[in-house]
């Protein structure tokens, strides 16, 4: 680690101290009682060799402890360090992402390292089953930080989330700065030499004219005045009579007139067709009611001028269709064009109330 810069944050791990010491305290319960089978139950060399055994295990336990215990993890300005007692491990940061991933509860991901049965994990282990990870997870936390690596992705569970991202935020903008500062300066081009524009030679200076030329002048501006304007009445004059030849001309057996513009007004047949056109109605419910309100009318017309014919007579029934077609059929109808076909309300619309208005013809002539 020597070679390492300073780290920008130390962050605390979350650690189980239970689940930590769990394996070494039985590696070192094991190892004692080999020693006292070895001093007390096997005498000789045997015994002095199966105690020495089991001293040994006692110190690997011992050491064991004391690595889980003394793992560290420190964020720097380019990477993530993992220190213990007698060794460490740099991850070089990557652009990418930083997410979290549950562990615990529902919707967990799974996580297989190779000592996930002690609740803890240093070291490979493999998300989802798919991908390759390393892992620094001391206690069972139900969510840990994935932070992009070179080696892969890193899953850290810290003792603050907030701490963690606080320094990664932080070791990101250090890097900027640093790769600011290592960019070299654009090189300054030198502005290219302003070559001198030729100098021009000065315009003689304005002659008056004199009365002869000044009428000389006005007389040559007002000839062609009047040939422009002689063009223009002809052109004007050709134009009309080709549209008098097209109207003339028989298209199917029957002539067809064409307007013919008129000269110094463009544009006012469009004016006077925008003044006159008669907006289309938006189609909606109110006018898909239209044939229900002409037939109650017609109704309501033939009942005011007794001109309904008696009930129970054929005439009647077909009075009585005649104005369930015109009216509550007609609006359902509209209704099912305004879902499917709003192009064609209007029609069915004024198809109803056209049929309400020779309804009521035919009551008030009956």
């Amino acid at each position: 680690m020597s070679n390492r810069v300073a780290p920008i944050a130390r962050i605390r791990l979350a650690r189980s101290l239970r689940r930590l010491l769990a394996a070494p305290l039985l590696v070192a319960l094991a190892g004692g009682a080999v020693i006292v089978a070895g001093l007390v139950l096997v005498r000789g060399t045997s015994g002095l060799v199966l105690a020495a055994a089991g001293g040994l295990l006692v110190v690997v336990a011992v050491v064991a402890a004391v690595q889980l215990l003394s793992i560290r993890l420190e964020v720097e300005e380019s990477a993530i360090g993992v220190t213990w007692l007698g060794g460490s491990r740099v991850y070089p940061l990557t652009a990418g992402p930083v997410t979290r991933v549950r562990l615990r509860g529902p919707n967990a991901s799974r996580l297989r390292a190779r000592s996930r049965a002690l609740g803890w994990g240093i070291g490979r282990a493999r998300l989802r089953d798919q991908e390759p990870i390393e892992v620094v997870r001391l206690a069972p936390s139900a969510t840990a930080i994935l932070v992009p690596t070179d080696r892969g992705r890193l899953a850290i569970a810290p003792a603050s989330e907030d701490e963690l991202l606080d320094a990664l935020s932080r070791a990101a903008r250090a890097r900027q700065r640093l790769d600011a500062l290592a960019e070299p300066p654009p090189a300054i081009q030198p502005p290219p030499p302003v070559e001198p524009e030729p100098a021009l030679p000065p315009e003689p200076p304005p002659q008056p004219l004199t009365g002869i030329e000044r009428a000389m002048l006005e007389q040559r501006l007002a000839e062609e005045q009047d040939a422009a304007e002689v063009e223009r009445l002809a052109a004007a004059v050709a134009e009309a009579d080709r549209l008098a030849a097209a109207a003339a001309s028989p298209i199917d057996g029957t002539p067809s007139p064409l307007p013919v513009p008129i000269a110094g007004s463009p544009g006012r047949a469009a004016r006077l067709r925008a003044r006159v056109a008669i907006p289309r109605p938006k189609p909606n419910v109110a006018l898909a009611l239209l044939p229900l309100i002409g037939a109650g009318a017609a109704w309501g017309v033939g009942l005011v001028g007794g001109r309904m014919p008696e009930s129970g007579t054929d005439l009647a029934r077909l009075t009585s269709l005649a104005l369930v077609l015109a009216g509550p059929a007609t609006s359902i109808g509209a209704v099912m064009a305004l879902a499917w076909w709003p192009r064609i309300v209007g029609v069915v619309v004024a198809a109803g109330l056209a049929a309400s208005v020779f309804i009521v013809r035919a009551l008030i002539g009956a």
